[in-house]
């Protein structure tokens, strides 16, 4: 979600009320943004998406933590509800792999989410937003997020190239995989299958749960 394009209490409005039809189970991700002609439509400086990010970030959890916790330049105060099903509001995580992204996970996000770290960069990345976070002095649970390679499980036969970044093998060695992230320190590892039609995405995801999860 790109929260600089929005409204803080827009954006805190909507995922509160998410938050209330889902249960509790709602996860906001927050991504600077990176597509400058879509800054410029909605009329937002795109040179500003960082200081406008963090401002929507603190903005949000301000009209989450309370009700009337939003006051104006003019000093009126305005209450949202429904309130968000758990104290504090849903965790925000912060998507992004530069520099600046993982200097705003540590220091305002409850998670973050790479988007193009390699797996061989990966436990420099998350030592790095552990120590924002640690000067920062911010403790509590955090999650770290990783996106797999894409995933072929057995055999694709017939000649299909799968291309170069994609992993193809037996359970164990796409189990191997997850593990590796494991053990750098990932909580939760997104996958994503290569296929050729729907059927096969299907059998694809269906193997993964029986077979790998399992």
């Amino acid at each position: 979600y790109v929260a600089a394009l929005r409204h803080p209490l827009a954006t805190a409005k909507a995922f509160a009320t998410l938050d209330e039809l889902s249960g509790g189970r709602v996860v906001l991700g927050v991504g600077a943004g990176h597509v400058a002609d879509e800054f410029a439509l909605l009329g937002v400086d795109f040179t500003d998406r960082g200081a406008l990010t963090d401002a929507a970030i603190d903005g949000i959890r301000t009209a989450w933590s309370d009700e009337f916790g939003w006051v104006d330049e003019h000093g009126g105060a305005f209450g949202q509800r429904p309130r968000p099903v758990r104290s504090g509001g849903p965790p925000i995580w912060i998507g992004g792999s530069s520099p600046a992204a993982l200097r705003r996970a540590g220091r305002r996000g409850d998670g973050w989410l790479p988007q193009g770290t390699p797996k061989a960069d990966m436990p420099a990345a998350i030592a790095q937003v552990a120590e924002v976070r640690a000067a920062a002095g911010r403790t509590g649970p955090f999650t770290i997020g990783a996106i797999a390679r894409p995933l072929f499980l057995g055999d694709p036969g017939d000649g299909w190239d799968l291309g170069r970044a994609t992993l193809a093998g037996d359970a164990d060695r796409i189990r191997a995989e997850i593990a590796d992230y494991e053990a750098m320190g990932v909580d939760i590892v997104q996958v994503r299958f290569r296929s050729r039609s729907v059927a096969e995405y299907v059998e694809q995801v269906e193997r993964f749960a029986e077979e790998v999860m399992a």
